[in-house]
């Protein structure tokens, strides 16, 4: 599972070098993998990328920050956002890539992320804040302008509909369960009114 340099976010600051990044988020990523969120420190990072603490700090400011961005370069977490103007297909661009890589070798990562993410409060705000609030917030954005085109009915709940697919999604994931080639499909299906 190694991380790319094209996977490391730009940060705003001087010019750092971006394989020191790359070894830093690596490094974090592997103690994570192996012992999980409470076995990861800064020293034990720093230790294993081959860096002092200062230069991992003056990247990410906390733990929780460097373990977020480490799981979302490792396991390659897409931050588009479509709005096509059709529903199903920008529904079907955010939900499928997080499909894939959860019935490919990223599955233990994410669902080991998703756990801990629960035992440890900062861990959860810091993915909140960084990683799933905006698509949250996206998710809710894209019912609402269905309801205005006339895709969904006007009474939908939108908190609702966007929350549907992506809890369905981490349901089966956590507990085993499987996710067929048209999973996302059925799931759909059941939330969006076939055209007439």
């Amino acid at each position: 599972m190694a991380i790319r340099e094209e996977d490391v976010r730009a940060r705003p600051g001087r010019p750092r070098d971006p394989a020191c990044d790359a070894a830093i988020l690596q490094a974090a990523l592997e103690v994570f993998a192996e012992e999980g969120y409470a076995g990861v420190s800064i020293d034990g990072v720093a230790a294993r990328a081959g860096v002092g603490k200062a230069t991992i700090y003056r990247r990410w400011a906390s733990k929780a920050e460097l373990v977020v961005e480490a799981v979302r370069c490792g396991a390659s977490v897409d931050d588009r956002l479509p709005d096509t103007g059709d529903l199903r297909a920008d529904l079907t661009s955010m939900m499928q890539p997080l499909i894939d890589r959860l019935r490919g070798d990223d599955a233990k990562l994410l669902t080991m992320f998703a756990v801990e993410r629960q035992r440890e409060p900062e861990l959860q705000e810091q993915f909140n804040q960084s990683v799933i609030g905006k698509k949250r917030e996206h998710l809710r954005h894209l019912v609402a302008l269905a309801i205005e085109r006339g895709e969904l009915p006007p009474d939908t709940d939108v908190e609702l509909i966007a929350e549907v697919p992506p809890a369905l999604i981490w349901h089966h994931a956590l507990y085993g369960l499987p996710m067929a080639d048209d999973f996302l499909e059925r799931i759909l299906n059941m939330l969006i009114p076939a055209r007439p």
